[in-house]
């Protein structure tokens, strides 16, 4: 039976989500400790939809630990093996003018992250802009460029991120059928001209910032303390955002459930602050229409990277390259709005 939820926990978690979208842009200490003001908000937001349980403490300690063991088997790898590793990379790029070679290499980590994870493609990308000379401007663009790549990518294949497998289990019965390949079937049209378009964005920038490609391979190897410390930080992140999407939910529930196609995608613009998997987890019922999915699905991928706390290839990216949340939102929220702007007008025309 469907339960209301009441006015004033509607009011205090707009209120909670507001925080949420606000202070991690405008107050510099919640800016520089973003996972424990993101694991603040998210205990505010169970506390007040009243969400609080066994389950929900042993989720929230279990979550994290699969993407912090990539972190730290990734990150102990590049860093004990990186010579050997960027030597055949830069063999690679040296072939190809910078901007191509970062298009290139952007697209593959895009369409790779349906199969390898998002977690490893954005460890990935952040090596290997942690050893090219780029400026810290331009590695922030290229960086936003390419999580916004890999997270639709994602979209592709259940096996990238919960969200794929949550649309695959709610749709493995009757009308859809969906198998392993259903949402490549579906999404791949739609998935694969944007990630070209990043991109190429991201070669553009490239460019423009007169990238000579040169190795820069660091001699001194990051401390066991170091990459410790940075996995804690991811293991909080991902903690406190299973914390946001468990508080938020009332709220969602009782403002987008009930929405249809066009105006579900603006609406999942909500998941710049609650786990796209959680969204699809509330949104994906057996009857949807194929219409009706493709919004939805689109709409989540595509807003996901407007901030840090959007999505967990952001979060690995930007605390591995030190990126803020201001400089992020900077570049990500005019990169989303075009992205969306140009999804919504393709859906509405060819869907």
């Amino acid at each position: 039976m469907e339960t209301t939820t009441p006015l004033w926990m509607n009011l205090l978690l707009g209120l909670v989500a507001l925080c949420l979208l606000v202070l991690p842009l405008t107050v510099r200490w919640v800016e520089s400790h973003l996972e424990l003001f993101l694991l603040a908000i998210g205990m505010a937001a169970v506390t007040v939809s009243g969400g609080w349980s066994f389950d929900l403490l042993r989720q929230t300690l279990a979550s994290p630990v699969y993407v912090s063991f990539i972190v730290l088997v990734v990150s102990v790898i590049f860093n004990n093996y990186s010579r050997y590793i960027f030597r055949v990379l830069f063999a690679f790029f040296r072939a190809l003018e910078p901007q191509y070679s970062f298009a290139l290499l952007i697209f593959i980590l895009g369409m790779a992250s349906s199969l390898v994870s998002v977690t490893v493609s954005a460890l990935v990308l952040a090596e290997v802009l942690k050893v090219v000379n780029l400026g810290h401007d331009t590695t922030v663009k290229i960086t936003v460029f390419a999580c916004y790549a890999i997270g639709l990518g994602a979209v592709l294949t259940p096996l990238a991120e919960p969200m794929g497998l949550v649309i695959s289990n709610a749709l493995s019965g009757p009308p859809h059928h969906a198998d392993f390949f259903f949402l490549f079937r579906h999404f791949v049209g739609w998935i694969t001209p944007a990630v070209c378009a990043l991109a190429c964005a991201a070669g553009y920038v490239a460019r423009q910032a007169g990238t000579t490609m040169q190795m820069h391979i660091r001699e001194d190897k990051e401390t066991y303390s170091s990459i410790l410390r940075r996995t804690l930080h991811i293991y909080i992140f991902v903690a406190a955002l299973t914390l946001i999407s468990t508080g938020l939910r009332p709220l969602a529930q009782s403002t987008i459930v009930h929405l249809g196609g066009k105006v579900l995608f603006l609406a999942n613009a909500v998941s710049v602050i609650i786990d796209n998997a959680t969204l699809a987890a509330i949104e994906i019922v057996p009857a949807i229409s194929n219409t009706d999915l493709v919004y939805m699905v689109i709409g989540l991928a595509a807003f996901g990277s407007m901030l840090v706390q959007g999505n967990l290839p952001n979060i690995v990216a930007a605390e591995k390259l030190g990126i803020k949340s201001r400089e992020w939102a900077s570049i990500a929220v005019p990169t989303g709005l075009v992205l969306m702007g140009g999804y919504f007008i393709a859906l509405t025309l060819f869907l």
